[in-house]
């Protein structure tokens, strides 16, 4: 199978034939917008994600809680089996789903494989979703939960020095967040930054948008639903600490961008890699030319998703490991 990747954000001739019947899929099914909160989590909990990767042989995985001022939250440790002794490095990771959809458990064998392939524990993180928390207390979440895996990082067997934080769709928003919040307090800075599909403008200026507005899975439609849930109201879409492409960038971590050829989100992405070369931050880009937004979920039957996790595997290595 060929893997059609480009350093451009670019599309394909054409869709994966798996990622075009998944896209059709979606389109028949009810939309965002047509519902409340409450039936979209009801609709994928009860569809599952049949194209999730199997599981793999870790050596532990394990559920802890992450006391917060008002609540706590769950990070999920996965373990990779170590060749050597001693602490290992960490990525500290993000899931997607608009702010609004999705869980630690959802993304359970995801998580399992980029540990597995990268040899770093992955700490998932299950932050509080929106209606009940906005967009900025979900950065604080993130920044809370980055602050625990440093102030636990030995407990847990994690090198303190070796922490990396990413995540995919709105967990690339919420991994740039954090990191700005880690700037604006003068706190520890992870050592590099996975971001796959990042929202990153969220008045959604970007020709992509439109280009994808609909029929490839995430609709411009769907990314206003998401978006009514966690704003305070719509004008907070420009709130400067919000939009991540005006902010000084330099001093960010070395970053690994990914974007998908019929994504809405591609333009925003190659931007936001843009902008950090800009800024003097090492950033690599790869843009997977035939893929819809989402697709390393679907890893389990898109070979593109698996090469992904590869990748990031890689990077971690490159960086952790080969030093």
């Amino acid at each position: 199978m060929t893997i059609l990747k480009s350093t451009d954000a670019i599309r394909a001739d054409m869709l994966d034939p798996l990622a075009q019947k998944l896209a059709d899929a979606a389109a028949r099914l009810p939309q965002l917008e047509e519902g409340n909160v409450d039936a979209a989590r009801a609709l994928r909990e009860e569809r599952g994600n049949p194209f999730a990767p199997v599981s793999c042989d870790l050596a532990n995985i394990s559920d802890h809680e992450i006391c917060l001022a008002e609540s706590a939250i769950l990070g999920r440790v996965y373990t990779p089996k170590s060749r050597k002794g001693g602490l290992l490095p960490a990525l500290v990771f993000y899931h997607g789903g608009g702010f609004v959809l999705g869980n630690v458990e959802q993304y359970d064998t995801v998580a399992q494989h980029i540990a597995f392939r990268s040899g770093c524990i992955v700490v998932s993180i299950d932050y509080r979703l929106a209606p009940d928390n906005k967009i900025k207390g979900i950065h604080r979440d993130g920044f809370n939960a980055y602050q625990w895996v440093i102030n636990n990082a030995e407990r847990l067997g994690i090198d303190q020095g070796r922490i990396a934080i990413g995540g995919d769709s709105a967990g690339g928003n919420l991994t740039i967040g954090v990191i700005l919040l880690c700037k604006r307090q003068n706190f520890s800075m992870p050592d590099f930054q996975v971001l796959i599909y990042p929202s990153v403008d969220l008045p959604m200026r970007f020709p992509s948008v439109d280009e994808f507005a609909s029929g490839y899975f995430l609709t411009k439609k769907g990314m206003k639903w998401f978006r009514s849930h966690y704003l305070e109201i719509p004008e907070q879409a420009y709130d400067p600490e919000l939009l991540f492409l005006e902010q000084n960038l330099r001093g960010l971590p070395p970053a690994f961008v990914i974007t998908a050829g019929f994504d809405p989100l591609r333009d925003e992405g190659k931007a936001f890699a843009d902008r950090l070369a800009e800024y003097d931050v090492a950033v690599r880009h790869i843009c997977y030319t035939d893929m819809i937004h989402g697709f390393l979920s679907f890893s389990g039957g898109i070979g593109a998703g698996m090469d992904l996790i590869d990748e990031i595997g890689n990077e971690l290595q490159q960086k952790f490991f080969n030093r």
